[in-house]
């Protein structure tokens, strides 16, 4: 055999290897974007505000802009961009995976989405400690808590607890649904509302207590509560 077939045969065998690899490239790369099936996955926006794309590229046309904690269904994904239903028509375009967090579920329907958005945004300060007339993540106290999640949302509300419980609609105890207010007279059926909390679902809120305490879970159905409770307040409706 003279040098010359040799040295064929192994340029052939070379391109035999660079080929192989390079289908088991295409192939990894398809498979990275397996489509998620549709309404197994949802997602929250997790930055300011967030662009929505005609098709997966920053030079793509804008075509919305979501808020911070809105919601989306996750239709498939693709490197660094996500296909979403981004409004109830169904109203498709992509976003990137940046800034957006994934959550697998059903996602919640568009009347409790914004409240357990607040909720969410609310239990990101439990432990934060019982702070006189804090309004801040350093300290909060009852309304305070409540002020500021919702100003973050976007919603203006009162700063005190007695004021608060007139922003809103009224609901009653057996309507109450995640991210509604919950209003306490200071003692049973005194007529002045002295503490207030976010109902969280299955009979609990979130609050900020009293002096020497923290952001926590509660029950609203212990006697103490329950027999100060004064109504609920839904902000978003």
């Amino acid at each position: 055999m003279n040098c010359f077939t040799k040295g064929l045969r192994r340029i052939v065998a070379l391109l035999c290897v660079l080929m192989t690899i390079s289908c088991f490239a295409v192939t990894s790369s398809y498979a990275t974007e397996e489509p998620i099936d549709y309404g197994q996955f949802y997602g929250i926006v997790d930055t300011t505000s967030l662009n929505v794309r005609e098709y997966a590229s920053t030079d793509a046309p804008v075509i919305a802009e979501l808020p911070k904690y809105s919601y989306v269904r996750v239709n498939w994904v693709e490197p660094e961009w996500i296909c979403v239903a981004y409004n109830n028509d169904g109203l498709m375009g992509y976003i990137s995976s940046d800034y957006i967090k994934i959550f697998e579920g059903e996602m919640p329907d568009a009347s409790s989405s914004a409240g357990q958005a607040a909720v969410d945004l609310a239990a990101q300060f439990l432990g934060v400690p019982y702070v006189w007339g804090g309004t801040s993540p350093s300290g909060f106290d009852c309304s305070g808590l409540m002020q500021y999640v919702y100003n973050q949302l976007g919603y203006k509300i009162n700063r005190v607890a007695e004021d608060q419980m007139k922003n809103g609609i009224a609901v009653s105890r057996e309507n109450l649904a995640p991210g509604d207010l919950v209003g306490f007279y200071s003692s049973p059926g005194s007529g002045y509302i002295s503490h207030i909390g976010m109902y969280v679902g299955n009979g609990i809120m979130i609050h900020a207590p009293h002096t020497g305490d923290v952001v926590k879970y509660t029950s609203i159905d212990g006697s103490y509560y329950s027999s100060r409770f004064a109504g609920g307040r839904r902000i978003i409706y």
